[in-house]
């Protein structure tokens, strides 16, 4: 099964801390790799048309930013960035070789 989640924190999808499915704003399921391609680029296109800074890591892990958007951050005493990420994962895992789509 595969997920495409789009998220929105205070770092990068790519880190997978503990709490990373806290910061899950949505979450869809496919059962074709296919399928959550489709939903991945969707979202793609949509968040790259909104937010100017992008930055991706490894296959389909991308976050998206505005430098004007930020969160105040109380144990740091500072504002720290705000990021939205889009993640397409296999079993709630990050993808490491692109599917094989011959099978």
């Amino acid at each position: 099964m595969y997920q495409v989640y789009l998220m929105k924190g205070e770092y990068e999808p790519w880190w997978f801390f503990e709490d990373w499915k806290t910061l899950v704003l949505s979450e869809t399921s496919f059962p074709t790799y296919e399928e959550a391609v489709r939903s991945y680029n969707e979202h793609d296109e949509q968040l790259t048309s909104k937010y100017p800074f992008k930055k991706t890591k490894g296959n389909y892990l991308v976050a998206y930013w505005s430098e004007d958007e930020s969160v105040y951050c109380e144990s740091c005493e500072d504002d720290i960035q705000l990021y939205y990420g889009l993640m397409l994962l296999k079993n709630d895992k990050a993808i490491e070789e692109p599917a094989n789509t011959c099978n």
